[in-house]
């Protein structure tokens, strides 16, 4: 590249030669970066089923494939992550029929795994166990009604 040409490519990243459209570039931008991760799919799930489900105010989207499925939450709240295990784990079951079994992760994200057996019950019954680090784990216990 001609020293004329890389000057005039660096002039326009560098947004020298127009602040302003540098500015809205660098937006536009962000705002696509932020938008193409709200509810994507972490690894594994990429080719799963999805489904949307709201439970007590809490919005999910659900993605489950075989016997994992993941909870996406994607609404702002600030509970407890077994208030928020409980309210992922009943959308996951209303999307799958399957009962969760146990949960990992964190507020923003949940997997579990599934018991898709012959047993059905009711899907805003849960016991299952929210698995943390070292060894952490809490029973997520909910019951219809």
């Amino acid at each position: 590249m001609k020293a004329g040409k890389r000057r005039a490519v660096h002039l326009m990243l560098t947004g020298a030669c127009d602040p302003v459209g540098m500015r809205v570039f660098v937006f536009l931008a962000a705002c696509l970066l932020l938008l193409a991760a709200c509810d994507a799919p972490t690894r594994g799930f990429g080719g799963a089923e999805v489904s949307r489900h709201t439970v007590d105010g809490s919005s999910f989207t659900i993605h489950h494939d075989g016997g994992m499925a993941q909870a996406v939450r994607t609404n702002r709240q600030l509970l407890r992550i077994g208030t928020l295990a409980g309210r992922a784990a009943i959308a996951m079951q209303q999307a799958t029929g399957c009962r969760v079994r146990d949960l990992a992760g964190d507020a923003a994200v949940l997997v579990a795994r599934l018991n898709c057996g012959k047993e059905v019950a009711p899907t805003c019954e849960v016991d299952a166990i929210l698995r943390g680090r070292r060894g952490m784990q809490i029973p997520v216990v909910r019951r219809c009604g």
